[in-house]
């Protein structure tokens, strides 16, 4: 069996998880939920982003097809550069993604982008607004958890996958960063399990992963650092700047890098899960051909949960629509491609 294969049983024990817990949050009201968090939370550690993932297979066509109609956006979770080190803040926007998934009965997955990590693993630079700590990352996590739990009400079903985020850009990109790393998201998770928030808040890494950024021994050292700690998955909400976008024989990336290394640190990794930013339509076709990449090289396709855009910050880029029927159209112009997608995802200034 190969390692993507056993990826993807990984990934599918946990969304029979999460289905299972279904029924069980639903007999909870939210007083209840506190004691109940443990039990809870030693059942649910693994949730993966909301309540099921498209089943996959091991693909024996790679040929071109005609691609079907695209099915409608699902309603887009806002993500976040944070600026700032209030847990008040974090609070109201856990809050206001609580208010969403309950009126409209659904799942949702959000990122908070810390920025990149210091050279001496305590904390990242916020882009553009200072030094956050690794206790004031943990903090302002645990309150964002807090206000969705609280502000879904009554509603005790949905489901938020969070994850806090970094990037490869600053100077700690290293084995050791990835466990650091690790290290923030079991710990929130333990907090979340003690005040019963994981009955409805998943956790997980982020990372905002860019070839021209680092070289690519560093993204895929610090990947495997954070699988080290082993529990954790993390989202790879970044780019694939160079790629090819209509080859998939590992052909060259930007700053040294192929298509083999956006696929490690995106899929090929066992804690990894890709998120890729979709702004552009090269992005679209760059992301479909690592799809294709791994269907053809690897034996299974990678699964992409949904794309990120960031037309709130740059109205020349796409629209969450924009960039969902992108990569849909790109995903589906090949059988061995062809998925479905969870989750509309946006970034904005906090």
């Amino acid at each position: 069996m190969t390692r993507s294969q056993l990826h993807s049983i990984r990934k599918y024990m946990e969304a029979g998880i999460v289905s299972l817990l279904r029924p069980v949050r639903q007999l909870l009201t939210k007083k209840a939920a506190g004691p109940c968090a443990k039990v809870l939370a030693a059942m649910s550690m693994f949730a993966v982003i909301g309540s099921m993932l498209i089943v996959q297979g091991t693909p024996q066509a790679f040929a071109a097809q005609a691609v079907p109609a695209i099915p409608a956006k699902p309603v887009t979770d806002w993500s976040y550069y944070m600026h700032t080190t209030s847990t008040s803040r974090a609070y109201t926007l856990g809050c206001n993604q609580g208010h969403t998934d309950a009126a409209n009965h659904r799942n949702s997955l959000a990122i908070l982008d810390f920025g990149g990590q210091v050279s001496n693993g305590s904390g990242t630079e916020m882009i553009g607004a200072g030094f956050i700590s690794n206790s004031q990352i943990e903090a302002a996590s645990e309150a964002f958890a807090h206000g969705y739990w609280s502000c879904t009400g009554s509603d005790t079903t949905t489901l938020l996958s969070l994850g806090i985020g970094t990037n490869n850009s600053l100077a700690d990109r290293s084995y050791a960063g990835g466990q650091t790393w690790s290290h923030i998201v079991s710990a929130v998770r333990s907090y979340n399990n003690s005040h019963g928030y994981s009955s409805q808040v998943a956790m997980y890494g982020a990372n905002d992963i860019e070839p021209s950024w680092s070289p690519a021994s560093y993204a895929i050292s610090w990947a495997k650092g954070f699988n080290s700690v082993g529990g954790n998955f993390y989202f790879n909400y970044g780019s694939a700047d160079g790629c090819p976008q209509t080859s998939s024989n590992n052909g060259s990336c930007n700053n040294g890098w192929n298509q083999y290394d956006v696929w490690y640190v995106s899929w090929g990794n066992p804690a990894a899960l890709p998120t890729p930013q979709i702004y552009y339509s090269s992005q679209a076709r760059q992301w479909a051909m690592l799809s294709l990449y791994s269907a053809q090289h690897h034996g299974a396709r990678m699964n992409i949960d949904g794309p990120m855009d960031e037309y709130d910050l740059d109205h020349s880029t796409f629209t969450p629509t924009g960039a969902w029927d992108a990569l849909w159209t790109d995903l589906h112009a090949h059988s061995s491609t062809a998925q479905g997608l969870l989750y509309s995802i946006e970034i904005h200034h906090e």
